[in-house]
């Protein structure tokens, strides 16, 4: 009886699925977060655990903890937007989302950064803005340019027709493929975040050619002559990297201040959603949500520490390098949550979410994951800088121009899409090929 009468009420679905979702009970909540079928990939977890602890080797232990990581990522985001819901502030619910969306990354730095592998953190860091910016956002301008989403609304037919068929009826109802369409959204919410990007780019380059100079043959014979080591321009660039690294987060925090407090308005405008999916309820409660999140975090933490300690053996293994697997493969795990997000909301004609879910996200991991990891090792006494290298630096500074190009006239379409993915795929297949600096000694 009360399942009969709360199901016409129900219009959100589990998230990915064209499935109802149940009342707002937090043991159906959570089961309905888990009836996707990514969630099947949550047995990798246990079998890394077991590969880690029974030595299968290092191999199975990464690929079975990577696998792992990505449902984990999913329900993490899940989660994180049901706290969203709950909390009905939607500036607070869009921090919340790119905070915890972007756990995995933070936990994956902190891992890698205490195991010394400064090289593949500064590589995941990279990798997860370049997989927003091109990867998360080109798939959302895609599949959103070439799908039309038609039960959204309560006056759509569809929607009407949700209340009496089954979910085999609805699928057909629902998505419709387009031969043209052009999604528009207010330009500010994604001007501001690319030009917090351009703000990093700044810092990350200048710090990069910093490095160049005071390392050139001539300075560094010079210094050299005056009886100084090259270790003193180190200490140097870490002291510039430190303080630059300061400002950086500074900057990420008078954004949050424009976002919450002096343009709340303006940016929530910008959003443009309101109708559906954000005013129904949540699945699940505040608490439950809180609970979920710090227990998946944990789990995270732990498959991130067995996969961080094994991949410097699969990368002799396997000779896979290590810049493609921090720049392209560990983020693709991070990202899961945004990317599935992002692509739902412009499939819903709602592309100024996805541009909040994907470049936020850049905006974060940018503005304040990368400094807070060379303020982490300044804490941990590690050499961790700003200095990315000048291959690293000129990549992120030219997709952060080519997503400008894009988002500045406030109109997006699947060419546009399509573009941003090439740009992705151009520069995997660079660092698929781009050799470890220990091998090209050699």
């Amino acid at each position: 009886m009360p399942d009969n009468g709360g199901a016409p009420r129900t219009s959100r679905f589990i998230k990915g699925t064209n499935q109802p979702k149940p009342p707002n009970m937090d043991g159906q909540g959570i089961m309905s977060m888990l009836m996707h079928p990514i969630s099947l990939l949550l047995v990798c977890f246990p079998l890394g655990v077991a590969s880690d602890f029974l030595g299968w080797g290092a191999v199975p232990t990464f690929w079975l903890n990577f696998l792992g990581l990505v449902p984990l990522a999913k329900i993490l985001g899940d989660a994180t937007e049901e706290l969203a819901a709950g909390l009905k502030n939607d500036m607070l619910a869009g921090l919340l989302n790119a905070t915890f969306g972007n756990a995995v990354e933070v936990v994956i730095m902190v891992m890698t950064l205490q195991a010394g592998l400064i090289d593949v953190v500064k590589a995941t860091l990279l990798g997860s803005v370049l997989s927003n910016l091109l990867l998360v956002l080109g798939c959302s301008f895609f599949f959103g340019g070439i799908v039309h989403h038609q039960g959204n609304k309560p006056q759509d037919k569809a929607f009407e027709q949700l209340q009496g068929e089954d979910s085999q009826t609805q699928d057909a109802g629902e998505m419709a493929f387009v031969g043209e369409k052009v999604q528009t959204f207010s330009v500010m919410s994604a001007m501001v975040n690319t030009s917090l990007l351009l703000l990093s780019c700044l810092s990350l380059s200048l710090v990069t050619v910093f490095y160049s100079e005071t390392h050139s043959g001539d300075i560094v014979k010079h210094a050299r002559s005056l009886g100084m080591k090259v270790s003193a321009a180190d200490d140097v660039v870490l002291d510039v990297s430190r303080t630059c690294a300061i400002a950086m987060m500074m900057s990420y925090v008078a954004y949050i201040f424009f976002q919450l407090v002096t343009h709340r308005e303006a940016m929530t405008d910008d959003e443009g959603g309101g109708e559906g999916e954000e005013e129904e309820p949540p699945m699940l409660s505040v608490n439950a949500a809180i609970s979920i999140m710090v227990f998946v975090t944990l789990i995270v933490a732990y498959s991130s520490e067995m996969l961080v300690s094994s991949l410097e053996e699969v990368v002799d293994t396997l000779g896979i390098s290590s810049h493609f697997i921090g720049i392209i493969l560990l983020p693709i795990v991070g990202n899961a949550c945004e990317h599935a997000s992002a692509i739902r909301f412009a499939i819903q004609d709602k592309p100024s979410l996805s541009i909040g879910i994907a470049v936020g996200s850049s905006t974060q991991i940018a503005l304040f994951v990368v400094p807070f990891s060379v303020l982490y090792g300044w804490c941990m006494d590690m050499p961790m800088d700003l200095n990315f290298g000048s291959l690293n630096t000129t990549v992120l500074c030219l997709s952060v121009i080519v997503v400008l190009s894009i988002v500045v006239d406030g109109s997006a379409t699947w060419l546009q899409g399509y573009l941003l993915v090439s740009a992705y795929l151009v520069i995997a297949v660079l660092y698929w090929h781009l050799p470890d600096k220990i091998k090209a000694e050699v």
